[in-house]
């Protein structure tokens, strides 16, 4: 089972390749749980990779340790099971 986003074909994956699904992420450290319309999305903000898609969620719910390079990071995750991956 893959645990991460970085796990799943193809290698560098963009919003674009979950059109028509959900895109769900969790954050351990502060229990953050959202799922969020990957169509609805790519209509708003674009076609990015989800490395950088994971950040700019982070930092629209309020998340300030985004910019935390090397201590206390967010923890914001892809849920690749929820995600059916």
């Amino acid at each position: 089972m893959r645990s991460t986003i970085d796990e799943i074909d193809p290698p560098d994956p963009r919003l674009s390749d979950f059109a028509g699904r959900k895109v769900v992420v969790e954050c351990p450290k502060c229990g953050l749980r959202k799922r969020y319309d990957a169509t609805a999305m790519l209509r708003k903000i674009g076609d990015i990779r989800l490395p950088e898609l994971r950040l700019r969620l982070a930092e629209a719910e309020g998340c300030d340790k985004t910019k935390n390079a090397y201590y206390d990071r967010c923890g914001l995750r892809y849920d690749v099971e929820a995600m059916g991956l």
